[in-house]
């Protein structure tokens, strides 16, 4: 087997992993309504499988556009179709969830949850245990060596069974059945106090669910990775411009890599999909968002309006309307309530998460670690203390889990102007508190310190 394909394989494990790992966390009770409605997901997965597998919204199933059967004028929504030839794929490898991926165990690790253990349980378990601390440690030492090329594939937080016991722990320490007095968070209702650890559940499945496919490149014939950059870096531009939301970005980007892992663009019409991503995004998030035109007068002008809401209209049905996709910024206000929503750390994390929009390496990694990886790495960063176990609880991500990336955040940062630059000059303003240019300071600091 090629390392490609090794490294392809290994993504896509960890990726049904974590989801697995996320589920069966889920499945705790953690707040007042969890402990009073058992909530199951069953039958909403499987209308969503019968969804996928039916494609009852695709246009592909009810019109073909290939080159070789046309045989009269292709309409308004064919000549878009001709620029966006379908990727067929199987729905595992779209990053949505499949047939395949729920069919499996019900329940990782399974015998960690159950509450009545018998003695051939208890045995095998321990025997599993050792067997697994045998495996942790040989992994070790394959990582060691293997680190600079993992660096290099889709990220991925780590998975293991004493990852997954130290979250089982803290769920349960930190899970109440009624709401916390001293809370502010209790009386305000906006905050839905006694909803939230439900209202995360349902996002965590939906980050794994709307997920894009991080080797969806592989299929383009016209785009590489450094196209989709210089893409992302007007995206950023003209988002700035406009002075949208965080989370309109995050989402454009979402939107991007979705459609581009169901669909090949050809590369004239790949600044319209940039640019019908943002303005669809902008409809979603903001209040008061660009018109048509001003989004057309940003890219030049390259497109007319009607080509603008024909392709909005095919983009929202390639994905199918399923634009809800959660962005780090919900999960990062959610960490910082360890802090007691400290806004300077916030603040600086927000710049380690737009620096992610541009590697490639973080197309498919879950939001919600990121926004750990980059709230744990400004904790380090401002000598805020230890990542304890309230942090780990609000954000279900441990320290052994953040690390990697907090190592990744530091290595992109070295070449600040050369990997983002619009990034970089964009938190350079007052405004964002001067992100970039405190954390090349430190790492100035940190170069010098190694060298004295």
């Amino acid at each position: 087997m090629s390392y490609e394909a090794r490294t392809r394989s290994s993504s896509e494990a960890n990726r049904r992993h974590s989801g697995q790992h996320r589920r069966a966390l889920s499945n705790l009770p953690t707040n007042l309504v969890a402990s009073r409605v058992a909530k199951r997901d069953d039958d909403r997965r499987k209308r969503l499988n019968v969804r996928d597998q039916g494609r009852e919204n695709d246009p592909e199933a009810r019109v073909s556009f290939g080159s070789s059967e046309i045989t009269q004028p292709l309409s308004d929504d064919g000549l878009i179709r001709h620029h966006f030839d379908r990727i067929n794929l199987e729905v595992g490898e779209l990053g949505v969830d499949g047939t395949d991926s729920e069919n499996a165990s019900p329940q990782v690790f399974s015998d960690a949850l159950s509450t009545r253990p018998t003695a051939e349980e208890d045995e095998q378990e321990e025997e599993e245990e050792e067997e697994d601390d045998e495996d942790e440690e040989e992994e070790d030492v394959e990582d060691d060596e293997n680190d600079p090329a993992d660096l290099l594939c889709p990220q991925e937080p780590k998975w293991s069974r004493a990852i997954f016991n130290e979250l089982q722990h803290v769920m349960r320490k930190y899970s109440t059945t009624t709401l916390d007095e001293k809370d502010e968070d209790t009386y305000d209702v906006t905050m839905v106090a006694e909803y939230a650890p439900e209202i995360f559940n349902y996002l965590h499945e939906l980050e794994h669910r709307l997920s894009p496919d991080p080797n969806y490149m592989d299929n383009q014939d016209e785009l590489r990775w450094e196209m989709r950059s210089v893409l992302v870096d007007w995206v950023v531009q003209v988002h700035q411009r406009f002075n949208l939301l965080p989370e309109t970005l995050f989402l454009t980007i979402n939107y991007i890599d979705r459609f581009l892992s169901r669909r090949r663009v050809s590369l004239s019409r790949f600044q319209l999909v940039g640019a019908v991503a943002l303005f669809i995004a902008a409809k979603f998030e903001e209040i008061n968002c660009p018109t048509v035109r001003e989004v057309a007068y940003m890219a030049d002008n390259a497109y007319s309006v009607e080509d603008f809401l024909k392709a909005e209209r095919f983009m929202i049905d390639v994905l199918e309307f399923d634009m809800g996709w959660p962005g780090p910024m919900s999960f990062l206000r959610r960490t910082s309530k360890a802090d007691d929503y400290d806004y300077e750390t916030r603040t600086l994390a927000k710049y380690f998460l737009e620096v992610t929009i541009m590697d490639s390496r973080f197309v498919a990694s879950q939001p919600s670690w990121l926004a750990a990886g980059a709230h744990y790495l400004l904790r380090k960063m401002l000598n805020k203390g230890p990542w304890t176990e309230l942090h780990v609880f609000y954000s279900g991500y441990t320290e052994e889990q953040l690390r990697p990336l907090a190592r990744i955040y530091m290595e992109i940062c070295q070449n600040a102007e050369q990997n983002h630059r619009a990034i970089f000059e964009k938190y350079q303003e007052r405004r964002y508190r001067r992100s970039s240019l405190f954390v090349q300071e430190f790492l100035r600091a940190m170069r010098q310190s190694t060298r004295d």
